[in-house]
C-alpha cells in the first residue's frame, strides 16, 4: 500500500512486512479514528468538478481495515508467545536441582571421579580420552566394550584435581576406521532463564535450550 493523498496531506505510509505504521507509536484504534476524520474531510472538501471515485474511498477503507486487523493479529501473537514463554519457564523451574542430560562433551571431576555419557552407534570397543581446560590429554581409557545405544561410564582418576574437563569417545567401524562417537553430558540444573533465545536452563555453567534436553533425572544423594 502506498501513500494516499487528501486535502489534509498524506496518510502515513505502511510497512506491510512489519504490520505497523512507519515512524508512529499510535495504536490501531486511534489511527482508525484519525483515518475516518481524514476521510470525512476529504469528502467534505473534495473538488466538486473532480470528485473522488467511490471505489477509491472503498479501497482506502479496506486497506486501512486490513492493516488494523494485521496489527491486532501481531499484538495477539506477541501475547501468545509471551504466555507460552511464561508457561515454559514455569515448567522448567521444576528442573532446578535435577540432572539434565544434553548434547555436550564436558564432565565434572570431583574426588578423582566423574561420569561420562555417549551414544554408541554399534556394539564394540571404545576409547575415552579426557582433556584438561588447556586441551592437554590427561587420561586415555581403552579396552572397554559397550553395547549399542546410550552408555554411561564412571571414570576413576585419583591423580586429577577437581574441575571441569572435556572428553571424546572414538570407536572402530566395520572397515577398521576410527570414528567419533556422539557425546553427552549431564549436570545439575542451577537456574532457568527467560531470555532473547527463549527459555533456557543452566547446566555446567552454560545455557541449554529446553528442546535440547534429552532427559531429566533425579540427582543422586551421596
Amino acid at each position: 500500500m502506498g501513500t494516499t493523498s487528501g486535502i489534509f496531506g498524506a496518510i502515513p505510509q505502511v510497512d506491510a512486512s512489519a504490520g505497523k505504521f512507519v515512524n508512529t507509536t499510535q495504536d490501531a484504534d486511534k489511527l482508525r479514528m484519525d483515518f475516518l476524520k481524514l476521510l470525512t474531510a476529504q469528502l467534505q472538501y473534495q473538488d466538486p468538478l473532480e470528485p473522488e471515485k467511490n471505489s477509491d474511498f472503498t479501497a482506502q477503507m479496506a486497506q486501512f481495515s486490513s492493516l488494523g486487523e494485521q496489527q491486532k493479529s501481531n499484538e495477539l501473537l506477541t501475547k501468545l508467545l509471551t504466555t507460552q514463554n511464561v508457561s515454559q519457564m514455569n515448567n522448567a523451574v521444576s528442573y532446578i536441582g535435577k540432572v539434565a542430560v544434553v548434547a555436550g562433551n564436558n564432565v565434572v571431576m570431583t574426588g578423582g571421579k566423574g561420569n561420562v555419557r555417549f551414544d554408541m552407534p554399534a556394539a564394540g570397543g571404545a576409547t575415552i580420552n579426557l582433556f584438561d581446560q588447556s586441551g592437554r590429554l590427561v587420561q586415555s581409557l581403552t579396552g572397554q566394550a559397550f553395547s549399542q545405544g546410550e552408555q554411561s561410564y564412571s571414570i576413576n582418576a585419583s591423580d586429577l584435581p577437581d574441575g571441569n574437563y572435556a572428553f571424546s569417545v572414538t570407536t572402530t567401524d566395520a572397515d577398521g576406521n576410527q570414528v567419533a562417537v556422539p557425546t553427552l553430558e549431564s549436570g545439575v540444573v542451577k537456574a532457568v532463564v527467560n531470555g532473547t533465545d527463549g527459555v533456557t536452563i543452566e547446566v555446567n555453567g552454560r545455557r541449554v535450550n529446553l528442546a535440547d534436553v534429552r532427559q531429566v533425572e533425579q540427582a543422586s544423594v551421596n
